[in-house]
């Protein structure tokens, strides 16, 4: 885990694509902020000795009145991703992570995403894109209306507890992606997702950078925002 996390922890930890994830959401007194950001660098610098890993990403709430923090870890395939979840080394650090601040919520998400995109042709062999591709539209779709769920309707949703307030945002958030967002982002992403002959790398690496450029851009808006 990089040590700027702990000066500016809205900064991902790492930004390359992954095909399987685990998300943890936990919920987080200001009191145990530090000592949180301590068991995810430990848990980090674990991970990062098991094969398959690659990378994990973090954010804090969305503002000072919500206590969930997000953590995003990815591995190359499903069976990279159980070694590490059944390993006593992250049994260790769970074990303190849950004795210091408290019980967490964890979801896979399987084959990044890939079936969401299993009918758009991106060759001869009319096969899915990239994984690495699947992974940065979906991260794109997903962030903004995380962030937009967490500021209009997160304040309403405090009151019923972490557990129902996760499951209906959840819900909405996965709904609005799937059903809203990432159809119209596909369209508009076609060219730069079919965009995969060895011909095609420049148009391949300046989409990455246009993708990052937008997520770099509302990541600054949503500071600004959230304060």
């Amino acid at each position: 885990m990089s040590s700027a996390l702990a000066d500016d922890p809205v900064v991902p930890m790492d930004s390359r694509g992954a095909r399987v994830s685990t998300v943890v959401v936990q919920r987080v007194p200001a009191d145990r902020v530090q000592r949180f950001l301590e068991c995810q660098r430990g848990l980090t610098q674990a991970a990062e000795s098991f094969p398959g890993y690659k990378g994990t990403e973090l954010y804090p709430p969305a503002d000072k009145g919500h206590q969930e923090w997000v953590a995003v870890i990815h591995f190359n395939d499903q069976e990279s991703l159980q070694r590490w979840i059944d390993s006593p080394v992250r049994a260790e650090w769970i074990k303190e992570l849950r004795a210091d601040i408290g019980d967490f919520q964890l979801k896979t998400l399987p084959s990044g995403f890939g079936a969401w995109f299993a009918g758009l042709e991106t060759g001869p062999e009319g096969g899915p894109p990239p994984s690495w591709k699947i992974a940065m539209t979906v991260l794109l779709g997903l962030y903004p209306t995380v962030m937009l769920l967490a500021l209009l309707v997160g304040r309403c949703l405090n009151p019923l507890g972490m557990s129902l307030s996760m499951l209906i945002s959840n819900t909405l958030s996965v709904a609005i992606t799937q059903w809203v967002v990432i159809p119209p982002l596909m369209n508009a992403l076609g060219p730069w997702l079919r965009a995969n002959a060895p011909d095609k790398r420049f148009l391949s690496f300046g989409g990455l950078v246009l993708i990052w450029l937008v997520l770099g851009g509302l990541a600054v808006v949503f500071r600004v925002v959230t304060g």
